[in-house]
């Protein structure tokens, strides 16, 4: 698992299941990962990221993410 791979809640019990994550960091335990949340439908704010720490039995690596957090406002 790296920075920037996309993520996959696993846990049918978790309250984010079945969400898509992109991880910010890696730890022993599992990661933090986070969410975007659109702020407007007209694009005129940058999106907000929603944090979460999971551990690794409750996570599954799905792919990598092309845009991660700090290239938000790179466009």
């Amino acid at each position: 698992m790296n920075k920037g791979d996309i993520i996959q809640i696993i846990d049918e019990t978790h309250a984010w299941y079945p969400a898509l994550l992109i991880v910010h960091e890696v730890r022993l335990w599992g990661t933090q990962a986070y969410v975007i949340v659109p702020k407007s439908n007209d694009g005129s704010e940058l999106p907000a990221l929603a944090f979460i720490r999971l551990a690794n039995k409750k996570i599954k690596k799905v792919g990598k993410a092309i845009i991660t957090k700090g290239e938000l406002n790179d466009g």
